[in-house]
């Protein structure tokens, strides 16, 4: 691979304290908390036998603690600045440890209440599996609510009792003190949480001891009338002699004005703290504009539900490797990053995940017949491989995170079948918000759907397509989800007309369609492949050749990292003649043509930069055309909808309006605009710096000067 390439920050993740990601790490199950308003669900948990409808009760009464609780909403607001993908900086550490803090003081609450709810439904011979299903550490925290199973009382009214004690124990008076007590200083924050009637983790046991006192027709009454009774009769609880205090929510919470205050409330103060950098309580500020759009967990939780597959790979992982190694898998998924921040990308087994910058691309080449690969592509390189792709590859669309593209935009992508599986966005953001984004729009035609159960219990899926049926979109969820959703869109009455289907061939348009959904569902369930999903040899066997030429390529760019090094040390006129005759070697050389079309976009960039070089040091006018003629070809190089093409045709235009002002054929207007351009193309170079030298020297380039002096003395 040549030398040249770009310094790329694949590898190693923001930092974080390990103790608040171990903290994080242990919240990241609950619904709503920390991934943003999703109750996601391994599928690997389900293929080792462990119930959905188990795992979605457990999520569930963590979704009604967050959002019935002060607590549960001051974590709700910390979240989405404190996870991926938020930009990492001083803020978004200064969030993950309120968060931090609070899931500290609050986590073995919330995993009491919701391992023993939904046990209370198991019989005493299917007890000790549920038991062996759960960590013990969550079994530990339940035993505090062990004492309800022997009481006579109504299934119901234990589950109320359950329900009602963590309500108590989680509303400590957070959103009052918030302000008076400046808690959105982690050090304060920790130190009014360590105080024992102000953490829930210590009032829960106190108040499951006291509540157990109480007769069973006092617990029957503290049941019916919810936990403003059971806070009556508790309320002689007393905690080092101090009575509790117990945080309000009003009664029709969230309403838009509750949920305007209560940002207000929690952020307002991170906005005004001058220990921060103001660019990034600007962002702050953008990201919460309008609350209703950013707080997660404010739809309903059944509608939450996404089944995800796990993406560690052990497998070969490549950084932009040669594109016609990358074929022959039957299928490939592909994470697209449209976000202007980092995101995680191919996650090596064992250690951290390796991430993904902006307009990059991350693929998973699958096969149950040949050895799994994955590497991270460069817009280039992304585009040339799409264009050599064979039509009996499927592709496979992850949805992006949170609001990253799913690549549907390029038209490569757009003249071929491919699927969009479904493991970031809820079902309700992606069914009722965001369907235009996934490709299904009034454009398309009506949206033909169907829901396929899988043999698994309780997981289905629920597909749709459009009239010209692709992209196909697959929702892996649970059963009741996938049917709760597809009455939800036939009932719409908007622009977009949805028909749901039973009948398979109803749905399906090619065999080739079916194939690929095929791929997709048995890669995710891990089944065994038939060999119908076998992908056919090809007619012409691929014989890879890029990885040797850019090998021979070597040698030739090695030469010129040389000379612009010497140059960069004496800047002669010698120096640059070997400078030039380098960097022309490297364009020149036989194996060139035939290396990556990325290497030969980059590479005819590092040698534009060397020559500029020489224009700006020795206003050599010659080396400004060559300049403007290497650049000519880069440009007509690059894919029309290529993320790099404006910023390098800007670049062009900059340069031929030079090159005409230093030859005296530039008309008065042209000196404007060639003056405006410059402007902009600084202003760009300071955020994003190219491979040419800042562009402002050009402007100090007059006619050409008299003759040369011999020697070194130009």
């Amino acid at each position: 691979m040549p030398r040249t390439s770009p310094s790329r920050r694949h590898s190693r993740p923001p930092v974080r304290t390990a103790s608040t990601a171990r903290v994080l790490d242990f919240s990241r199950d609950w619904a709503g908390l920390c991934r943003g308003g999703r109750i996601l669900v391994s599928i690997d948990r389900i293929t080792d036998g462990d119930p959905l409808t188990e795992i979605l009760a457990h999520e569930s009464v963590h979704d009604v603690l967050l959002r019935t609780t002060p607590l549960g909403w001051t974590q709700l607001v910390l979240s989405p600045s404190a996870m991926d993908p938020y930009e990492p900086g001083a803020l978004r550490d200064r969030c993950a440890r309120l968060l931090a803090a609070t899931v500290q003081a609050s986590r073995f609450t919330q995993e009491a209440v919701a391992t023993f709810l939904p046990g209370l439904d198991v019989g005493p011979a299917g007890m000790e599996a549920y038991r062996a299903r759960h960590p013990q550490a969550y079994l530990d925290a339940a035993d505090a609510l062990e004492w309800l199973r022997t009481r006579d009382l109504p299934p119901e009214a234990r589950e109320r009792l359950a329900l009602d004690l963590g309500t108590l124990a989680l509303a400590v008076p957070v959103l009052e003190e918030w302000q008076p007590q400046r808690l959105h200083r982690p050090e304060r924050a920790e130190q009014w949480f360590r105080v024992p009637r102000n953490r829930p983790d210590r009032r829960f046991p106190v108040l499951c001891r006291a509540l157990k006192e109480l007769p069973d027709e006092d617990l029957l009454r503290a049941a019916r009338g919810g936990p403003d009774e059971t806070a009556r009769l508790l309320a002689h609880v007393r905690i080092d002699g101090e009575p509790l205090a117990h945080g309000r929510l009003p009664a029709d919470a969230p309403t838009p004005e509750w949920l305007d205050g209560l940002v207000e409330n929690v952020i307002g103060p991170l906005l005004g703290d001058t220990t921060l950098p103001q660019d990034d309580r600007d962002l702050l500020a953008g990201v919460w504009a309008v609350p209703a759009l950013t707080m997660p967990g404010l739809h309903p939780a059944l509608l939450s539900v996404v089944l995800t597959q796990t993406t560690s790979t052990n497998g070969r992982i490549d950084l932009d490797p040669p594109t016609d190694e990358l074929h022959g898998h039957p299928l490939v998924e592909v994470l697209h990053n449209a976000l202007p921040v980092r995101v995680p990308g191919v996650e090596p087994v064992g250690r951290e995940p390796m991430w993904l910058d902006g307009g990059d691309t991350a693929l998973w080449f699958i096969s149950p017949w040949q050895d799994q690969r994955a590497c991270h592509l460069s817009p280039a390189w992304l585009h040339e491989w799409l264009a050599e792709l064979d039509d009996d590859t499927t592709l496979c669309m992850r949805d992006g995170g949170d609001l990253a593209g799913v690549l549907l935009g390029d038209r490569r992508l757009a003249a071929r079948r491919r699927v969009v599986l479904l493991q970031h966005r809820t079902p309700h953001r992606a069914l009722l918000v965001e369907l235009p984004v996934l490709g299904l729009d009034e454009e398309r035609g009506p949206v033909t759907m169907m829901v396929a159960h899988s043999e698994l219990d309780g997981v289905a899926y629920l597909m749709l397509r459009p009239e010209s049926s692709s992209p196909v979109l697959i929702v892996p969820t649970a059963r009741v989800t996938a049917e709760r959703a597809a009455r939800a869109l036939v009932e719409r009455r908007d622009q977009v007309r949805f028909r749901l289907v039973t009948d398979p061939e109803d749905f399906y348009t090619s065999h080739g369609m079916l194939r690929d959904v095929m791929r997709v569902l048995h890669n995710f369930e891990a089944k065994p492949w038939p060999d119908t999903l076998r992908p056919a040899p090809p007619a012409t066997p691929r014989e890879p050749a890029r990885r040797r030429a850019e090998a021979d390529l070597d040698p030739f760019v090695a030469r010129m990292e040389r000379a612009q090094k010497a140059f960069a040390r004496s800047p002669t006129a010698e120096r640059f003649a070997e400078l030039s005759a380098a960097a022309e070697g490297v364009l020149a050389a036989p194996s060139f043509p035939h290396v990556s079309l990325g290497w030969r976009i980059r590479l005819r960039q590092d040698v534009a930069g060397a020559l500029y070089g020489g224009v700006v040091t020795l206003h050599d006018h010659d080396v400004l055309r060559r300049v403007v003629e290497i650049q000519t070809e880069l440009v007509a190089l690059l894919p029309e909808d290529s993320p790099e093409r404006p910023a390098q045709q800007r670049t062009l235009a900059i340069l031929s309006l030079c090159l005409r002002r230093v030859t005296g054929a530039a008309a008065p207007e042209e000196l404007l605009l060639e003056a405006l351009l410059t402007a902009s193309a600084t202003e760009a170079h300071t955020r994003r710096p190219s491979a040419l030298a800042d562009l402002r020297h050009l402007r100090h380039l007059r006619r050409p000067p008299g003759p040369r002096p011999s020697g070194d003395t130009a």
